[in-house]
């Protein structure tokens, strides 16, 4: 469809046009046509109710630029007489005083941005796309401005491929029937090509059952079990200049390449907060991208791969490396008892007390190739697919994790080593390999096991 075209929907798409519920979820397979659904639907309510304020949001406001906006540019608004896109304000306005402004929730500047839209405050119209990125609390906070005055009611769209049935949106929003859902599978969009259909078809494991089917699964045999969402993604804040800092690195380049930034509290916690993942870049390239995000950060050290080239590339370029610890069993066993919460008197789990966490936005930018191909983009992404390997009877050996779509896992296993001191041998000849009396020094205090 060209930008001069009237939207005609699928089959599929007929109901949830027509429904004016307070709360609509789009859920189902990659490519069967929720966001186009939602944008042509945003657009008409906007033409529609005059001065009516809408809001097109995902986590991160920066991935909407080759995304939805670009949709809505060539596709769904596009050159319409009625209608200019200022992109200083981040909005489109309409003729008739309509507004249709876009951002995003990943920290209090993109929070602050989004609170000043409309009258007062006030919503008429919201589009949560990629809504499994989002938050309860995003959810809450978006539903309590829903109060603009252009019409009767208040219309609220997610769109979302599924997610772990313990999601909130799986939870709240299609257990308790607290919305309005409608399902659909790639095959009810008459404009997807054999080619992709294949590709989605060739997809394994859970990302097959939740992009290819549409299912509300858990992948089976997912190696770090305590791993949450609620838990362990936590909203950027600002890392105090005084805690310990490193990077870690996964080399890449058919394969992602992936850098993390982890900053270490007082007492040893640590958070992930900034990230590179991407494929089809050199490791020159790459360096001079980590010198630039560092800026005048301290970092204590950068723990990599073991590839000598790759690491001599860095080395010239002025970051220097330490090479991975990169026992797999040993590595794992460290990030579980990080990922795990404390147990209170009554048996129970504490919640937020887990060792290692994420920033949500921690991504800093988004990689097409990736997406395109419906595979992890980004280390949290890892976490639902990196599953243990199956022994010949179909149980799963627990013995090695299936070596695919890991590059995150493998940073986060090399960086928890460091941090939690891990070394190889026995006590003895590593006090021999010993480089300072500081590292003799935290050997001796380490638990040798």
């Amino acid at each position: 469809m060209t930008n001069d075209e009237v939207f005609t929907p699928f089959p599929w798409q007929i109901p949830p046009w027509k429904d004016f519920s307070a709360v609509l979820l789009l859920s189902g397979g990659a490519g069967s046509g929720k966001s186009a659904l939602a944008a042509e639907k945003m657009h008409a309510l906007c033409l529609k109710f005059p001065g009516s304020t809408g809001l097109i949001v995902r986590k991160m406001r920066e991935s909407l630029t080759n995304s939805t906006l670009l949709y809505l540019d060539r596709v769904v608004i596009g050159a319409h007489p009625k209608v200019k896109h200022v992109s200083s304000k981040h909005r489109f306005e309409y003729d008739n005083g309509s507004i249709l402004a876009y951002g995003g929730m990943k920290d209090r500047e993109q929070r602050e941005a989004i609170r000043s839209i409309g009258s007062q405050g006030g919503l008429d119209w919201v589009w949560m796309e990629e809504a499994n990125a989002f938050t309860e609390d995003d959810f809450s906070e978006l539903t309590a401005r829903m109060r603009g005055r252009a019409a009767e009611k208040r219309h609220m769209i997610l769109t979302t491929n599924p997610d772990s049935p313990s999601h909130w949106i799986y939870q709240r929003l299609i257990q308790e029937g607290k919305a309005s859902v409608y399902y659909s599978l790639p095959e009810d969009n008459p404009r997807l090509d054999a080619a992709y259909l294949a590709a989605l078809d060739g997809l394994s494991g859970v990302l097959r059952d939740r992009l290819r089917f549409g299912k509300w699964v858990q992948a089976e045999g997912v190696v770090y079990e305590d791993y949450s969402p609620a838990e362990h993604l936590v909203d950027p804040f600002p890392v105090p200049r005084d805690w310990r800092r490193i990077r870690v690195i996964d080399f890449g380049y058919t394969n992602p390449f992936v850098c993390q930034w982890i900053a270490i509290d007082p007492d040893e916690g640590m958070w992930v907060y900034r990230e590179i993942y991407r494929t089809r870049r050199i490791v020159e390239d790459h360096a001079r991208e980590i010198l630039r995000l560092t800026g005048d950060e301290r970092i204590e050290a950068t723990v990599t791969d073991h590839d000598s080239e790759d690491r001599a590339t860095l080395e010239h370029h002025g970051i220097p490396t330490t090479a991975a610890y990169k026992d797999v069993q040993r590595g794992i066993q460290a990030v579980m008892a990080r990922l795990r919460c404390r147990v209170g008197p009554d048996g129970k789990r504490i919640p937020k007390t887990s060792r290692l966490h994420l920033f949500r936005a921690a991504l800093e930018e988004d990689d097409p190739e990736l997406k395109k191909a419906h595979k992890p983009w980004s280390t949290q992404q890892e976490f639902d697919a990196y599953v243990w390997t199956k022994n010949t009877d179909g149980s799963f050996s627990k013995e090695a994790p299936v070596k695919k779509d890991d590059h995150g896992m493998d940073c986060l296993r090399y960086g928890v080593a460091y941090v939690d001191r891990l070394r190889g041998g026995n006590p003895a000849q590593v006090l021999r390999a010993a480089r300072s009396h500081h590292e003799i020094v935290d050997l001796l205090s380490t638990n040798w096991r």
